[in-house]
């Protein structure tokens, strides 16, 4: 796994197990085999945003993610899930250590994320119904920051038919309260 930033993985915080092993589940997550995607997903799930508390190893699981997503390559389902799950996660004031200081988690989660938000979308076109569920979920989180994501769901249910144009409806619907209220609902 390729991370873009030096992490102090013995400062980083998850649920039990050591956050140098991250990188392990994360090309796991990432791989070919959907068992082991699937296992993956839960495990990271678990050590970095666990019932939505979010652990500091959250972002360095967030750079590897979106860096594979800003290079090009697809994310898997599970990994859009994952950031999902990373962006609804809060812990105030956490921090993530590095080689040369420290970031704000929640800050740089989020900042990362919509830096790869228009690959994550490009890949969402209909073809993969897991992925495009799972970016339609992880979407409207972002609606207070960016008008593309609003923009992606009216051309989803303009273009879209069946469960995918009701999946994105819905996450039209949560995205225009989004908008209209400045948080989730």
């Amino acid at each position: 796994m390729i991370f873009s930033r030096t992490w102090d993985w013995d400062s980083l915080e998850t649920l039990s197990v050591p956050a140098a092993g991250l990188a392990a589940h994360l090309e796991r997550l990432v791989g070919q085999d959907p068992d082991e995607r699937s296992r993956a997903g839960r495990l990271l799930y678990c050590e970095v945003a666990n019932q939505g508390h979010l652990y500091s190893a959250a972002a360095p699981c967030v750079d590897a993610l979106t860096g594979l997503a800003r290079a090009g390559t697809p994310l898997t389902p599970q990994a859009v899930s994952l950031l999902e799950s990373i962006l609804n996660a809060r812990n105030a004031g956490v921090r993530a250590g590095l080689e040369d200081g420290s970031v704000d988690v929640t800050d740089y989660c989020r900042s990362e994320i919509l830096a790869a938000l228009p690959q994550l979308l490009s890949h969402a076109d209909g073809s993969d119904a897991e992925y495009f569920r799972e970016v339609c979920y992880l979407i409207p989180q972002l609606a207070d920051s960016t008008d593309e994501v609003v923009g992606f769901l009216r051309e989803s249910v303009a273009t879209l038919g069946g469960e995918l144009r009701k999946v994105a409806a819905d996450a039209l619907e949560e995205a225009e309260e989004v908008v209209e209220e400045g948080h989730m609902p």
